[in-house]
């Protein structure tokens, strides 16, 4: 019986235990869409105009702020973009420089190492964005997982008005949050639009470790109940 329930712990550990996703990146918005399909996306596109500033910090579908015209519901749900509070225009929904509509941004405002955090309502498998030459010459992202060590990686941008991609997908749904920082090359500390994600809870699985361990644990039992029999015969 002791190496029995040793077994199950043993292998109770194995199976609970769950690396990072293994993240893959996309340089083409066409490419990127094919890839996490068929999943529903959302596209954040940040309104049709300018709201500036946000004063709060913190955008996200609750965002009521009426002096600047931005409302609940005019940001879509299943996301929050936040940055710590500063002065001046330290968090922004701009318009105009080549950017359609809307694109959120930042000044430095009293902080020369501004970043934007992205957090998730609940885990998602994808997330990209555009950015253009306002982002600075590259930036620092990093991916937080769920479980196992953060994805930090910086990218290169280039000297463009045009808008640029990047997208992000992991093997898992399990990107909980993002934080995005341009490198000071620029006004701006970051800069992004039509940002898409993954709704991962629109697909939603038993996990693989579910089925593992009812394995294990009726395993342990059928052996247990086998041995009892043996016993009671002799």
């Amino acid at each position: 019986m002791k190496q029995i329930l040793l077994t199950g712990l043993v292998s109770l550990g194995l199976v609970s235990y769950s690396d990072a996703g293994l993240i893959t990146t996309y340089s083409n918005r066409a490419n990127f869409d094919a890839a996490v399909s068929p999943l529903p996306t959302t596209l954040e596109d940040f309104t049709d105009t300018y709201h500036f500033p946000i004063s709060t910090g913190v955008l996200n579908s609750a965002t009521n702020l009426p002096g600047i015209n931005l409302f609940p519901g005019d940001i879509q749900a299943g996301v929050t973009y936040s940055t710590p509070i500063g002065y001046n225009f330290f968090f922004n929904i701009d318009s105009g420089g080549a950017y359609v509509g809307g694109f959120l941004d930042a000044f430095f405002g009293g902080d020369p190492n501004r970043e934007l955090t992205i957090t998730f309502d609940s885990p998602v498998s994808a997330f990209g964005f555009d950015t253009n030459h306002r982002m600075g010459t590259d930036f620092d992202i990093a991916i937080e997982f769920t479980s196992g060590p953060n994805f930090i990686q910086n990218f290169g941008v280039t000297n463009s008005t045009s808008m640029e991609f990047f997208g992000f997908q992991s093997s898992a749904a399990d990107i909980s949050q993002v934080t995005l920082s341009g490198n000071g090359d620029s006004v701006f500390a970051f800069v992004l639009d039509n940002f898409t994600f993954t709704n991962d809870s629109a697909a939603v699985v038993p996990e693989p470790s579910t089925f593992a361990l009812l394995g294990i644990g009726g395993l342990a039992l059928v052996g247990y109940g086998w041995r009892r029999k043996r016993q009671q015969a002799a």
